[in-house]
């Protein structure tokens, strides 16, 4: 590395497996940019400070009585944009702390203290070891992770620490028993307070100054505040203001997640309010002067979701109902009815499935919702046995999930069709039997997705005449029988049949007809008569076919011979299949993606190659355990991709087969060849490819042993200009 002088940029992102640095790498006195997020690196090499150019640091890690420490920043004196100190627990002092000088780093922008999971040894040390770390004036967000102390500095809450700072998160300092004046910073634009475990209040500590002076206007610049796994917090105090004003001026967004102890009120006077979501709270409650909210600039903007905290049910009835425009309530079962609210547009009901009393699904309550678009129920209103369609005048959307007495859909006093209405999804509703007679009045419809409806036996009327439907998507339905009586909607795009082991495919269909169809699933034995005929129309793009335990040989589809357009090919979980002979792919001149998987008796493909699929650039190949070779007379020269996966017996059955049939593999220079968990000759025969650059990338799972020496890996080939291919000398690393 040290020979690397004029290297500017190194980037190592997401190299997982990388857990040291190298040692010179302090030799690079020209590198600008150093990324080493998404590694396991252990500590940063020593005197990594002679780096004195670089601008970009993701990650300086703290090792553990090795390496550098944090006072080798001192010398970093350009670093800008983000950077993250992470382990700080590996024994950090204060004299350290104080030489990383992070206060005179103007130019960081994003700055991350991150401490460990584990337990902290000196609780007071951790504390002056971040109040050293005191960073610039300049900084707009700071995230502390994992400390262990009991308090936090003074700094972190001084309007003089930060003149810009717009982003805090505080998470999982778990030992601090109170939270910093955070509503004493002018710019603060969002607050994430997390997994603080031992804090029992927020009151006057979070929004006065340290001296306890009165504040006459805390958060004056805040628009989301999240609290979230706050389980010993109780009491939520309003600011020493007295009430005067509000605590919260300008917030927007209010997230209150897992605080089952919190009690008393949630606070009130929001007048920017246009998102509250709230779960886990069940002893916080609603103040009475919710009421006198003055929202007259939202436009018809809030949204409120409410989750397990029945005290605050009552804000349904008190925001005035012309701002709010989502309501969302989750695991209830005390609502009696809801309000008239014309003016939503989204309502959503999640596991309130004992809710016997609710008037919500009465045509007279139903009429009120005029304005509603879409409607989600999951697990909710067991009483419900038929669902009426034509009762909102404006909806889009549908969604009904585990609504275990739903039997049917009824379209009583719909005078029109429901041109409205888009998207219909409807899962595991298990006593759903039928559909409205006469098919569904829904012309505009675009999406239909139905499944895990196990006492389904028709689907909907002349569904021909859904003209607008370009998504069709049917799984887990045993006991369908009828189905596409006078043919599919004309417009489909992606057709997807899985599970629905009683329908009979018919030529009725018009597959052949619809010359829009882009994706087709097949999934399941019923289907084969699809491919045993030509039935598929030709201007399929992507064909999927899975679960089909009797093909044996693609040469028995014939359904496949037409198919001059097809781009992508995938055959999954076909336990019979046996080979692949040239005949049954050749006429798929158009194919570039083909993948194969979990096909456990498939032993050969042509045998005369794969040359005639002139287009084909991606070829995967897994779960195949008896595969014996790859084709002998080679890959088609537009191959850029080739993809081994877990085919065990893939290798050498003849000295030089393995050797033979790779020089045949003549891959463009930015080809990619990636074998998983195979047979190392596989990789020792390519010493005779001539392809320009070859990137050979061995993922195998050594979880058996971490000495590196004691595996074999493939050498390695390049050109150098138009000298002869040149090889290193297989050393591993």
């Amino acid at each position: 590395m040290r020979k690397l002088i004029n290297l500017r940029t190194l980037t190592l992102a997401g190299c997982s497996s990388l857990t040291k640095l190298p040692a010179d790498m302090r030799e690079l006195s020209s590198l600008h940019y150093l990324d080493v997020s998404g590694t396991k690196i252990e500590g940063m090499p020593v005197e990594i400070g002679r780096l004195k150019s670089l601008r970009t640091l993701t990650d300086f890690v703290v090792g553990k009585n090795t390496g550098s420490s944090i006072g080798e920043l001192r010398e970093l004196q350009h670093l800008q944009g983000r950077l993250r100190i992470s382990k700080l627990h590996n024994g950090v002092h204060v004299v350290d702390a104080l030489e990383a000088n992070l206060k005179d780093k103007k130019e960081l922008k994003d700055l991350e203290l991150a401490w460990g999971v584990e337990e902290a040894d000196d609780s007071q040390k951790e504390r002056d070891v971040l109040d050293k770390l005191q960073p610039s004036a300049n900084l707009e967000k700071l995230t502390i992770r994992f400390y262990g102390g009991f308090s936090f500095p003074n700094w972190l809450g001084s309007s003089n620490s930060f003149s810009n700072i717009q982003f805090m998160c505080i998470s999982d300092c778990k030992y601090c028993l109170s939270l910093p004046s955070f509503g004493q910073l002018p710019t603060l634009k969002e607050l994430r307070i997390e997994g603080m475990n031992f804090v029992t209040k927020v009151g006057d500590e979070f929004y006065g100054d340290l001296n306890g002076a009165s504040v006459i206007q805390p958060f004056r610049s805040l628009k989301k505040l999240v609290f979230v796994d706050m389980p010993e917090w109780e009491d939520w105090l309003p600011s020493p203001s007295g009430g005067q004003c509000s605590d919260f001026p300008c917030l927007q967004e209010m997230r209150i997640w897992n605080c089952p102890k919190l009690r008393g009120y949630l606070p009130n006077r929001l007048p920017c309010l246009k998102t509250l979501s709230v779960f886990g709270c069940g002893d916080l409650h609603l103040h009475d002067e919710w009421a006198s909210i003055n929202m007259d600039y939202l436009q018809n903007s809030l949204e409120i979701e409410i989750g397990g905290c029945p005290g605050l049910l009552p804000l349904i009835e008190r925001v005035e109902k012309k701002f709010l425009s989502t309501l969302a309530i989750y695991n209830f079962d005390a609502i009696q009815c809801l309000p008239k609210m014309k003016y939503l547009r989204r309502l959503k009901f999640w596991d309130c499935p004992t809710v016997s009393s609710l008037e919500f699904l009465s045509h007279e309550m139903m009429a009120e919702l005029i304005s509603l678009e879409s409607l989600f129920m999951h697990n909710s209103f067991h009483s419900v046995r038929s669902f009426p369609l034509g009762v909102f005048p404006k909806l889009s959307t549908l969604q009904i999930f585990c609504c275990e007495n739903l039997e049917s859909f009824s379209i009583e006093g719909v005078d029109q069709n429901l041109s409205h209405l888009n998207e219909l999804r409807i899962y595991d509703c298990q006593n759903l039997a039928s559909f409205p007679d006469g098919g569904l009045p829904t012309p505009n419809l675009g999406e239909l997705k139905v499944g895990g409806c196990k006492n389904l036996k028709s689907f909907p009327e002349r569904i021909r005449t859904l003209a607008a439907l370009e998504r069709l998507e049917l799984w887990d339905l045993p006991n369908l029988v009828s189905f596409g009586q006078g043919g599919l909607p004309p417009n489909l795009q992606y057709f997807r049949v899985t599970r629905c082991d009683k329908v009979k495919p018919s030529v009725e269909w018009g597959l052949q007809g619809l010359v829009s169809l882009k994706e087709f699933t097949i999934v399941g034995e019923i289907w084969a008569p699809l491919l045993k005929e030509q039935l598929l129309p030709t201007t399929l793009n992507s064909l999927y076919i899975a679960g089909l335990s009797s093909l044996k040989s693609v040469v028995d589809v014939k359904g496949l011979r037409h198919l001059a357009s097809l781009h992508r090919l995938t055959i999954y979980d076909c336990p019979s299949l046996e080979f692949l002979p040239r005949e049954g792919l050749q006429h798929l001149t158009s194919l570039q993606e083909l993948t194969i998987g979990y096909c456990p008796s498939l032993e050969f493909l042509p045998a005369e190659g794969l040359l005639h699929l002139t287009s084909l650039q991606e070829l995967r190949i897994s779960d195949c355990p008896k595969l014996q070779f790859l084709p002998e007379n080679g890959l088609p020269p537009s191959l850029s991709y080739l993809e081994i996966d877990s085919c065990s017996t893939l290798e050498k059955s003849k000295e030089d087969r393995l050797s033979l049939h790779l020089q045949h593999f003549r891959m463009p220079w930015h080809a990619f060849l990636v074998f998983f968990r195979c047979p190392s000759d596989l990789h020792a025969g390519a010493t005779d490819i001539s392809s320009r650059v070859l990137i050979v990338e061995l993922k195998r799972r050594l979880s058996e042993a971490t000495d590196v020496s004691s595996h074999q890996f493939p050498k390695h080939f390049w050109h150098e200009d138009d000298a002869p291919l040149k090889e290193d000398d297989g050393t591993p690393g």
